[in-house]
């Protein structure tokens, strides 16, 4: 079975070695490296080039955000799964813009931190409820999160939509409305398409500012 190679940049050597042990626990995740600096998460993920990076905001160096940019613009493939203990709105939103595929607090269960490592290497979005809840008050900055529809959502990209917001993955999805992934993928597309989004992190976080989908439980 193929692992998921995970990347762990925190300038907390007792967070690393918490995250570590977790992630080792898990059968399909390997930690391929650790950094407690911006330089050094960027030139450890460039080297490694894993699937996901878990990336504190506040390093030495130049911070999260930029670190965020650095790595997306090195190895474009890796997911980057933000975890921290801030979330003012310039560092949530600077960090989303730059590319981030997620974005959650430290004190996210344990569970929830491993599965959010499976769902943005699926290709899914996964946030934190609070940062959802500042974008759909409208607190972004700047376009991205304005859901401007070239045509309505089906009955059927509803759904998908909702389950997506939720976090789940096609094959979830796909298992819940008792549809093949295929299809799924084909929703998902057309979703992307209608919503005018490269991507599903940027489409559901346009959804749930322009109230298309409401936040999953």
């Amino acid at each position: 079975m193929k692992k998921i190679k995970v990347f762990i940049a925190d300038d907390h050597e007792l967070v690393r070695m918490g995250l570590r042990t977790l992630l080792d626990g898990e059968t399909d995740i390997e930690v391929v490296g650790e950094a407690w600096d911006t330089d050094s998460a960027v030139d450890g993920a460039t080297a490694a080039r894993p699937d996901v990076v878990l990336l504190d905001m506040r390093m030495p160096g130049a911070g999260g955000v930029d670190a965020c940019k650095r790595i997306k613009e090195a190895v474009p493939e890796t997911a980057v799964l933000v975890i921290t203990s801030f979330d003012e709105d310039d560092e949530v939103f600077g960090v989303m813009e730059a590319g981030a595929n997620g974005y959650l607090m430290k004190d996210s269960r344990p569970e929830r931190v491993a599965n959010a490592v499976r769902a943005v290497y699926d290709g899914q979005a996964v946030f934190d409820a609070g940062v959802a809840m500042r974008i759909i008050s409208g607190r972004q900055n700047g376009s991205n999160g304005n859901a401007q529809l070239a045509e309505p959502l089906s009955e059927r990209e509803l759904e998908v939509l909702e389950l997506m917001a939720q976090g789940l993955s096609n094959k979830e999805i796909g298992r819940t409305l008792w549809i093949g992934e295929t299809t799924v993928k084909t929703h998902v597309s057309h979703i992307l398409r209608k919503l005018q989004q490269n991507d599903r992190t940027q489409a559901v976080l346009a959804a749930l500012k322009a109230g298309i989908v409401k936040l999953g439980a």
